[in-house]
């Protein structure tokens, strides 16, 4: 079989049948371009139109909720600058994201390698490229959170959302309900439910890619999204 002939079935194998994908991983690698392609487009589309549908005047006061105790001055400065910049906020939050998650790619990309390199069984020829490749699959379940993310937007009766609606699966949303002015709000919001199913699809990627064990491929899927939040929960 071809990879013309299985290449509609790639993307849903990263959900279905992630096992094949590795297995595949050199044979599949351009299909990984489309899967990013998908990514980043729902992504910026999505910070688009759910900014876009709101009034200005909800959308200032909810950026005021995560802005922090502010002066009388700071807060008329931050008033009118959200103000002046409210009909670009949707295509800047889409196109930081989209920047963003490259960024976080290419950091998970040299952790992969730096994995194979010390603690892979098999020996392969995987280049910097490939291990790009393996962070995309692995980012795939960003993809269901965010058409989640559209379906709830788009069925709600009004425009005026919370801004936190974009992190509906959230460690803060799901559990704690922590407020804005708390000091863990941030990093609760930041744990999202389907880190831990990008997580799983790293283990197993490991697993196959690298010849590990399941238990070594857990812990070391797990170790940045422990040593990130352990840190940042600690210097709180």
């Amino acid at each position: 079989m071809t990879t013309t002939t299985v290449s509609p079935i790639v993307i849903l194998d990263a959900y279905v049948a992630p096992t094949s994908i590795f297995e595949r991983l050199s044979e599949i690698k351009k299909w990984s371009w489309l899967a990013l392609l998908l990514l980043l487009a729902v992504m910026i589309a999505s910070n688009y139109f759910f900014f876009g549908g709101m009034s200005t005047s909800w959308l200032v006061e909810q950026q005021l909720l995560h802005a922090g105790d502010l002066s009388g001055a700071e807060l008329k400065a931050a008033t009118e600058m959200m103000e002046q910049t409210a009909q670009y906020t949707g295509i800047l939050g889409g196109v930081f994201g989209a920047i963003f998650q490259l960024l976080f790619l290419c950091v998970f990309a040299a952790y992969f390698m730096l994995v194979a390199k010390f603690y892979g069984n098999n020996d392969n020829s995987f280049k910097f490229g490939d291990w790009f490749s393996f962070s995309i699959w692995t980012q795939m379940p960003m993809l269901i959170s965010m058409l989640g993310f559209v379906a709830l937007f788009a069925t709600a009766s009004t425009a005026d959302l919370p801004l936190g609606l974009a992190n509906y699966a959230s460690l803060n949303q799901l559990l704690l309900g922590l407020n804005p002015s708390d000091a863990l709000f941030t990093w609760a919001e930041s744990i999202n439910l389907f880190s831990l199913w990008s997580i799983v699809i790293s283990m197993i990627g490991l697993r196959v890619c690298c010849g590990l064990s399941m238990v070594k491929a857990s812990v070391l899927s797990l170790l940045p999204y422990v040593g990130c939040f352990g840190l940042w929960f600690v210097v709180l």
